[in-house]
């Protein structure tokens, strides 16, 4: 009994040291690993840092949250213009620069109509005229010249003729006054309708018809480009009261002319644009084209000889006229008259009067 007693004492010491020694060595590190050391900080509040311990510090740095919009924050400027970029364009009310700002305007003689209609006391050749006049200069593509300015221009030049629609009158005109072209026609089936005679002027109801044919001729070579046909029809011209049927021939001619112009100013377009030397004195060009033509101060132009004339052999058509040799450059220092202009020689020599002028701008 004894020594079981015995035994069981020993075993108790042995388990009573052993706790002993676990709960005293409960504090040393692991071996091969170290402690990890707090860095201290200062004294000051207790903070909590989400995902972290709590620790104490003074100024610690807060996480700050990306900003959040709020609805009435006006918009970057970057957003704003591009905002503004994707909105559609308002429509321009501003009206297209006229075709003459591309280029120079050309210059044509207008001159009368023959009137071949039945109604020979109306002036209907020089209406027809005038109204062709005002339409290709209204167009700001065309500088148009009278038929008595080229006619009085020639007298002066001491050249004789019967009609200035001889192609040699019409080449003259071209090398001494920088005429680019000549217009003329026929006015045809003249037809003024009057429903009754009526007691008194106010009464009077007229209507009117008519068929022009106007040919455009180059000057440069006398040479028809095209002949074009307008016709009017008869509603729309009616007028009445008082002159109604001079009223009535005036509108069926607009609305003839009307007819052909598009095609018309379109062959004209085709010719190049090119004035002449008209006068030179030193270093000074006096050209035959300025102000009303579309020349500025500034413009730099090309100056060439006259060139060749190519005229079939077989049919004696003349082919027009090779480009000569280029004699210099000018630039345009003044606008005087209706339509003339001073160039100054920037480069070259040997020029002379009629010697042809071309634009640098082809």
């Amino acid at each position: 009994m004894i020594p079981n007693r015995k035994s069981l004492f020993f075993l108790s010491s042995i388990l009573f040291s052993l706790l002993l020694f676990s709960s005293s060595c409960s504090n040393l590190p692991l071996i091969g690993k170290k402690e990890k050391k707090k860095d201290q900080l200062p004294e000051g509040k207790t903070v909590t840092v989400e995902g972290m311990e709590t620790v104490k510090g003074t100024n610690l740095p807060k996480a700050e949250p990306p900003p959040k919009k709020s609805p009435s924050q006006p918009p970057s400027r970057t957003e704003r213009e591009t905002a503004i970029a994707s909105i559609p364009p308002r429509p321009s009310y501003i009206p297209p620069l006229p075709f003459f700002q591309l280029g120079f305007k050309k210059k044509v003689a207008i001159l009368d109509f023959d009137n071949r209609s039945t109604y020979k006391e109306e002036r209907i050749g020089e209406a027809v005229a005038k109204n062709l006049s005002e339409k290709l200069e209204s167009s700001q593509r065309v500088v148009t010249v009278d038929s008595t300015v080229v006619s009085e221009f020639l007298k002066r030049e001491g050249i004789k003729f019967e009609s200035l629609t001889d192609p040699k009158v019409i080449k003259q005109a071209h090398q001494s006054m920088g005429v680019q072209a000549f217009a003329y026609g026929t006015v045809h089936d003249l037809s003024i309708l009057s429903p009754k005679v009526p007691e008194t002027p106010e009464e009077e109801a007229t209507s009117a018809t008519v068929k022009l044919e106007i040919r455009l001729m180059d000057a440069s070579t006398g040479n028809l480009l095209k002949t074009f046909i307008g016709r009017s029809p008869i509603f729309g011209t009616r007028e009445t009261g008082e002159n109604s049927r001079s009223k009535a021939v005036l509108k069926t001619i607009d609305l003839a002319l009307n007819d052909i112009l598009d095609g018309f100013l379109r062959q004209l377009d085709l010719l190049e644009w090119t004035t002449t030397v008209a006068k030179v004195e030193g270093d000074s060009l006096y050209l035959n084209a300025g102000k009303s033509s579309g020349l500025r101060i500034g413009d730099t132009l090309e100056v060439f000889e006259p060139g060749k004339e190519i005229i079939h052999p077989v049919t004696n058509f003349s082919l027009g006229w090779t480009t000569g040799q280029l004699k210099g450059v000018i630039r345009v220092t003044d606008l005087f008259g209706v339509d003339a202009a001073i160039g100054k020689v920037v480069q070259g020599q040997g020029f002379n009067p009629n010697d042809v002028v071309k634009s640098t701008m082809r």
